[in-house]
């Protein structure tokens, strides 16, 4: 709420912003960028190392300097940066994020700069590429998409005779009842076949795969009091009562996979530096199974950016960063991410890393959140629903038809 009724001053404030607080210049006379985003994982590593070597590349003329935010207060700093003075020239913003921030006029538009520098837009994954545009301009340059992915043990899965992930529900729940270990009978695995990770990602990848979505496709109410919406639910209950996969609730199924009390989890690609750390543990990727009728998988994308406000000067310098972190994504791939630009996926390079590569797969029939303003303020509302749903503390039809209420009173009352 506090973001959404900063944005609303933003258009008044952002015009005299001024443009002395915009040219940042070194005593050598290069230009100096901020570049903000909230990589405090494995990934920031390697963002680190592509800011250094474009500071090696264009020394004593453009300095990039970057400040990582952790994401739980970067867009109330990022926010309050645009209105009042301060923001970054360059940052990172979330896809599902990007159409609060596109819609109050804060961001800069990169149509000239595209058609100038002849930037090959046609190599972004094509998703990716039409959700950086609002109102038919370009405003943001997508870096990545990353999407959730399935990560199974290897030694669990050769323990249980399973050879190859499982591609269909069919096989899933075959494979997840052979990898769920009950060794004192006492009605509580010490092993699960699968585990709910993010309920909010997981529920979206399901409720996506039924045809089914937070909102309708016009964004002017929700998607949830509809049957595709309840088989999507139902869909998830029943693994649950499978007796393959525990109650969300209580669970840390993360560390679960990770000190291999759990076989299976969906998670996102970004996940998989941290899991390369931990020691004793043999896992793979592979795309997640099709739940399903429809092949679909959730995923975001981090979208570069710039603020609407800025010296020519100061303008092109960002956009030179922009590209350069564009063309040279397979440094950002090894961090956990699969890149925007298809020839970098295509790579050798990109191919020899077998999760990203496994996660690449999907990209085509990625699915992302609806492209609403209002869609941060409302998706607790599905949160909530899907955590009741699940731990088995409310009914189907009850929770959604309570998330869909919320829902459209606010989209009717903003």
């Amino acid at each position: 709420m506090r973001i959404q009724h900063f944005l609303l001053s933003l258009v008044a404030i952002v015009v005299g912003w001024g443009c002395h607080s915009q040219r940042q210049m070194e005593a050598n006379g290069a230009i100096e960028l901020n570049f903000w985003n909230g990589f405090s994982g494995p990934d920031g590593a390697e963002m680190e190392k592509l800011v250094k070597k474009f500071n090696l590349d264009n020394q004593g003329k453009i300095k990039v300097r970057m400040q990582i935010i952790p994401w739980g207060t970067y867009y109330d700093k990022v926010t309050l940066g645009l209105a009042y003075g301060g923001a970054p020239q360059v940052f990172v913003l979330h896809v599902n994020r990007f159409p609060e921030f596109a819609s109050h006029g804060v961001l800069n538009t990169f149509d000239d700069l595209i058609k100038d520098s002849r930037f090959p837009f046609e190599d972004l994954a094509p998703k990716a590429w039409e959700a950086a545009h609002w109102e038919g301009k370009v405003q943001a340059i997508p870096l990545d998409v990353h999407p959730l992915g399935l990560y199974y043990n290897l030694d669990l899965f050769a323990k249980a005779g399973i050879t190859r992930p499982p591609t269909t529900y069919k096989e899933f729940i075959e494979d997840a009842k052979k990898l769920t270990i009950d060794k004192d009978h006492d009605g509580t695995p010490d092993q699960w076949g699968f585990a709910f990770t993010w309920l909010h990602s997981n529920s979206l990848c399901f409720l996506n795969q039924f045809g089914a979505d937070l909102l309708t496709p016009d964004l002017k109410q929700s998607g949830l009091s509809t049957p595709r919406a309840k088989e999507a639910m139902q869909r998830m209950k029943d693994i649950i009562t499978a007796g393959v996969c525990p109650k969300p609730e209580g669970q840390d199924a993360w560390l679960g996979f990770q000190t291999g009390k759990v076989a299976m989890v969906l998670e996102g690609v970004y996940m998989v530096k941290g899991l390369e750390s931990q020691e004793g543990l043999r896992f793979a990727g592979a795309p997640v199974p099709q739940f399903g009728p429809e092949k679909s998988v959730w995923a975001g994308t981090h979208m570069l950016t710039m603020p609407s406000s800025l010296d020519p000067k100061v303008r092109r310098a960002g956009w030179k960063f922009i590209q350069f972190l564009s063309a040279n994504s397979i440094i950002w791939a090894l961090g956990g991410q699969v890149p925007a630009r298809k020839s970098v996926v295509q790579s050798p390079a990109f191919q020899a890393l077998p999760v990203q590569s496994e996660f690449a797969k999907q990209v085509e029939y990625v699915h992302y959140e609806p492209k609403s303003i209002d869609y941060n303020l409302i998706a607790t509302f599905g949160d909530s629903a899907f955590e009741a749903i699940l731990n088995n503390s409310d009914t189907i039809d009850h929770a959604l038809a309570t998330a869909s209420r919320r829902i459209d009173n606010r989209l009717q009352n903003k």
